[in-house]
Order: C-alpha cells, then structure tokens, then sequence
C-alpha cells in the first residue's frame, strides 16, 4: 500500500504469531544460560569452599602435631645439658671408697654441684637465697618457722633454712626461712 512517499508493509498473519515465540525462545534460552552460569559459579564455589575446608583441617592437625611433639620434646636441652653431670656423678659413684681420700671426694662433689648449678643457670633457673635481715616476701618465701628476735624487725628472715628456686622470674619452689616476731 502506497500512502504518498511512505509506503507501510504490514506484516502477514504467519509473521505476527512467529514473533511472540521467538521472544519468548530467545527470553528462555537467556534464562537457560544465566541458570547455567550461576551453577557453574556455584558448583566452583562449592568446590573452594570444601578445598579449603580441607587445608584448614590438615592445617589444624599439623599444628596440633607439632604442639604435641613441642610438648613431648620440650624438655630435651635440659635433659642433653644434664647428662655430663651425671656422667661425673656416675664416676664417682664408681670409685674405690676404701682407697678415695674423704677431702677428694668432697672436693668431687663441690665439683659436680657447681656444675648442676652452672646448668641451671643457662636453663634460666635462679637461685633465691633470702640473706638474714631481709623483709619476708610471701611471693618468693616460705616461712616455716616464726623466732622471737631482737636483732630483727618482725617479718624479716632470721635464717634460711632452704634455697628456693625461679625460672624466668616465676617461683618455681620459694625458699625455706625462720622469721623473727615481736617479743609480745
């Protein structure tokens, strides 16, 4: 149909009832393919999610692991700087005592004690040894003993019946002493 310089086509009965399907063929398949595309986006999620599941599993295990052979073995540079000293106690024990000269094996002793001290001291052991007039302290101290004391204030060591010890500044035994009292 000619209608002065525009001419209209008007489309045919087939063409009107093809171009909703087409439509709706065209809308479905981009349904298709974004469900299809958000399962794959899913299924690699998922698959992340339960690989990283698992190295946060092992993860926890190899940590427990080495916690437990940290714990096991923790003690083992103390053991292996130890083992000369008994080496030197086991010699003297191996000694003839009829025929060893007392002084000797005092001197052996004084020897091997200096050396279990020595190795204390590298493993960060101190030694608390409350001198006599000192103020007691219930953190480093056990008073075993209360003595009536003139030459003294009340609760200050009067005499150290036991060394205590101290790793790291944490008392591991606090030491033995007599504190003096008042006289009433």
């Amino acid at each position: 149909m000619k209608d002065g310089n525009t001419m209209k086509v008007q489309p045919t009965s087939d063409q009107d009832s093809n171009q909703p399907a087409d439509d709706a063929d065209q809308a479905r398949d981009a349904i298709q393919k974004d469900r299809d595309a958000l399962q794959q986006e899913r299924d690699s999620l998922f698959e992340r999610l339960a690989r990283t599941t698992a190295e946060f599993q092992n993860a926890r295990r190899r940590l427990e692991s080495d916690k437990e052979q940290a714990l096991a073995y923790a003690n083992s540079a103390l053991i292996k700087s130890l083992l000369p000293v008994i080496d030197n106690f086991e010699r003297a024990l191996a000694t003839d005592a009829g025929k060893a000269d007392p002084a000797i094996i005092l001197k052996g002793m004084q020897i091997v004690h200096d050396q279990w001290m020595k190795v204390l001291k590298d493993q960060f052991v101190e030694v608390i040894t409350p001198q006599p007039g000192e103020p007691f302290n219930p953190a480093t101290m056990e008073a075993l003993i209360q003595q009536v004391s003139d030459k003294y204030d009340p609760n200050h060591v009067t005499m150290l019946l036991q060394n205590g010890y101290s790793l790291h500044g944490r008392t591991l035994r606090p030491a033995q002493v007599a504190v003096s009292k008042s006289q009433e």
